[in-house]
C-alpha cells in the first residue's frame, strides 16, 4: 500500500467493510426505478418516484420511503436481468465505499418471478460483480412478515427444493407490529433442519425487548437485525453481551430519527451508544442504501462524528463484521488478518485523527 496521506473522509471510504443487512431493494438507484417503469409502461411520474428516497424528503415534502419503496419495487421489477441489474449496481456502489462482503436480504414471496429464477439472475450477477471489483456477495432470502405463516413455509420450502450455494440464511422484515417472529417458527426450523443460518428484524421501531428474547431464545436466530429496545432489559443486555450474540445496528434507522428530530439529542440518546457501552456485539450497516440516503462510509462517518466512537472501536466493529459474517471460518481468519492490516495501514497515512468531544467519546471494546 502507498504510503500518501489520506483524509477522514478518504478513510471512512477505503478501509475494508462487510454489510451484513443490506436490503437488495433499498440499494435501487432513483434513475434505476424510473427505468423500470419506462420499460414496463408503468405510469411513475420522477417526483412521485422521489417521494420513495429520503434525499428528497425536503423537495417532495413526504417519504413513502422502507416498506412501501421495496413493495412497489418487486411490482416493477419483471424479468431476471432487472435483479442482475440491481445486484450489479450495488456492487459498484458498495465497493466505491470499501465493502468487500454483503449479505443482502430479498423477499421471494413479493417477486412477480419463481424463486429459482430470481437466485439463479442473482447468483450470475454475483459471479460478474466478483470477477468485475472482486467483492462477495451472498443471499438471505427473507419472510414478509406482513403475509401468513403458510407463505413463510412454502418460502423454505422453495429454498431446499431449489438449494444454491450463495444462499447462506434466511431472514425475516417488514412491520413487526402483528407479525412476532415466533408466528413463523415452522419456516425457521425447516430452514434450520436443513443447514441454513438464521437472523431475524426484532425491535426496529421500538418494539418491546421481548421480541428480541423471542428471536433469541426460542428460534434460536445467530444473529439479531436491529433489535433496539434490548437496552430496555439490562439483564439481557448483560446475557447477550457475555454471549456476543452479534445485532446488526443501523445508524439511518427512521424510527429513532423521529423519536429525536433535534441532532444533538439523536446522537446523545440513540440506543447504539447505549448497546455499545454494554459491550454488545454490534455491527454497523446501511439497511436501504439509497432509500435512507446513506452509505457505508457514512455510516462509520456517523458512528464516529456524531455517536463519538473513536477509530480503534471501528476496528472492532469492523472485526464484529467479519466474525458475524456466514462464510466459511478459513476465510473470516483470513480476512481477520488482512483487513486489519489494511486498517491499520490507512489509519496510519491519516493527516490527522478525528476530534471528539469529551462528553460524547466512546471507547468501544468487546
Amino acid at each position: 500500500m502507498k504510503s500518501t496521506s489520506i483524509t477522514l473522509s478518504e478513510f471512512y471510504h477505503r478501509f475494508p467493510k462487510a454489510d451484513l443487512h443490506y436490503h437488495l431493494l433499498g440499494g435501487v438507484r432513483l434513475e434505476t426505478m424510473l427505468s423500470f417503469a419506462e420499460k414496463y409502461n408503468v405510469n411513475l411520474t420522477e417526483q412521485d418516484a422521489k417521494a420513495y428516497y429520503r434525499a428528497h424528503q425536503e423537495e417532495t415534502g413526504i417519504v413513502k420511503g422502507g416498506i412501501e419503496a421495496l413493495t412497489f419495487l418487486y411490482q416493477l421489477m419483471r424479468e431476471p436481468e432487472d435483479y442482475a441489474q440491481v445486484l450489479l449496481e450495488v456492487a459498484e456502489d458498495a465497493h466505491a465505499c470499501g465493502v468487500k462482503y454483503i449479505e443482502t436480504f430479498w423477499n421471494p414471496s413479493d417477486t412477480e418471478l419463481s424463486y429459482p429464477v430470481v437466485t439463479e439472475a442473482l447468483a450470475e450477477a454475483i459471479d460478474e460483480a466478483y470477477q468485475r471489483m472482486g467483492i462477495i456477495i451472498r443471499l438471505i432470502p427473507s419472510i414478509n412478515r406482513e403475509k401468513s405463516p403458510e407463505e413463510a413455509v412454502a418460502m423454505v420450502n422453495e429454498m431446499v427444493a431449489h438449494p444454491h450455494p450463495y444462499v447462506l440464511g434466511i431472514g425475516i422484515d417488514y412491520k413487526e407490529h402483528n407479525a412476532p417472529v415466533e408466528k413463523f417458527w415452522k419456516a425457521y426450523r425447516i430452514a434450520k433442519q436443513h443447514g441454513y443460518k438464521l437472523t431475524a428484524h426484532c425491535s426496529e421501531f421500538g418494539l418491546h425487548w421481548r421480541n428480541v428474547e423471542t428471536g433469541i431464545e426460542l428460534i434460536e436466530v445467530d444473529r439479531i437485525d436491529h433489535g433496539y429496545t434490548v437496552i430496555d432489559n439490562p439483564a439481557l443486555v448483560q446475557k447477550y453481551s457475555q454471549a456476543g450474540i452479534p445485532f446488526t445496528v443501523i445508524p439511518s434507522n427512521t424510527y429513532y430519527f423521529k423519536q429525536w428530530p433535534e441532532h444533538q439529542q439523536w446522537c446523545e440518546n440513540h440506543p447504539i451508544r447505549t448497546m455499545a457501552k454494554a459491550g454488545m456485539n454490534i455491527i454497523p450497516c446501511t439497511d436501504d442504501w439509497h432509500i435512507h440516503n446513506t452509505t457505508s462510509a457514512n455510516c462509520y462517518r456517523v458512528m464516529v462524528e456524531d455517536f463519538g466512537f473513536d477509530l480503534d472501536s471501528l476496528k472492532q466493529m469492523m472485526i464484529n463484521s467479519i466474525e458475524a459474517c456466514w462464510m466459511p471460518n478459513e476465510l473470516k481468519d483470513q480476512w481477520l488478518a488482512e483487513w486489519s492490516y489494511e486498517f491499520d495501514a490507512l489509519r496510519t497515512n491519516l493527516i490527522a485523527e478525528p476530534v471528539i468531544a469529551p462528553e460524547m467519546k466512546i471507547s468501544y471494546r468487546r
